[in-house]
C-alpha cells in the first residue's frame, strides 16, 4: 500500500496484505491479545473495513499519497475496524470490550485484594467528571461473594 500514487480500487484494496494482516492479527488471540471483535460481525467489518479504507486512500491528495507508509496504513486500518465494530454491536457488553479490549471481561480469572480467586461477572463504565472508569464486579470462586474494583480508563 505504500507509494500509492493513483485512485485504488475496491478489489485492490480487498486483496491488501495491510487489510488482511491487520484483520488477522484483531481476530485472533495470542498471549495478552484476545479478539475484541464478536464472531458474528467478522465477515460484515471486514467488508466495511475495505470499503472505509478505499474511501480514505483515494481521497488523500497525490501529496499525501506518496508520504504514506505501511505505519500509517495500519494505524488507519485498525481506526476503521474499531470504529465500524462499534457501529455494528449494539451489547452494552459488547461496546465495552471492542473500546477496551485488553480490560477484563465477563469470566475472566481476577483476584481479590485479600487473594480470593475471583471470576469477573459484570462491568459498567462509570464517569467522574471528566475522569472514566471500568467498574467490574466479580464473585470470589469459593465463597461466592461478591465484590468490586474499578480501573481508570485510558
Amino acid at each position: 500500500m505504500t507509494e500509492v500514487k493513483e485512485n485504488v480500487s475496491l478489489e485492490v484494496v480487498r486483496k491488501s496484505p495491510a487489510l488482511h494482516e491487520t484483520i488477522a492479527f484483531w481476530f485472533s488471540d495470542r498471549d495478552h491479545l484476545r479478539s475484541p471483535f464478536p464472531p458474528a460481525i467478522r465477515e460484515e467489518l471486514t467488508e466495511r473495513a475495505a470499503v472505509q479504507f478505499h474511501k480514505w486512500v483515494n481521497l488523500l491528495d497525490p501529496k499525501a499519497k506518496g508520504e504514506v507508509d505501511d505505519e500509517v496504513v495500519g494505524e488507519k486500518i485498525e481506526e476503521i475496524i474499531f470504529a465500524s465494530a462499534m457501529e455494528l454491536v449494539t451489547d452494552a457488553e459488547q461496546r465495552i470490550t471492542i473500546q477496551y479490549p485488553f480490560m477484563p471481561r465477563p469470566g475472566d480469572p481476577i483476584t481479590s485484594s485479600d487473594g480470593a480467586e475471583s471470576k469477573v461477572i459484570a462491568r459498567k463504565i462509570e464517569k467522574e467528571g471528566k475522569d472514566g472508569f471500568l467498574m467490574v464486579l466479580a464473585r470470589e470462586t469459593g465463597s461466592g461473594k461478591e465484590w468490586s474494583t474499578r480501573f481508570e480508563l485510558p
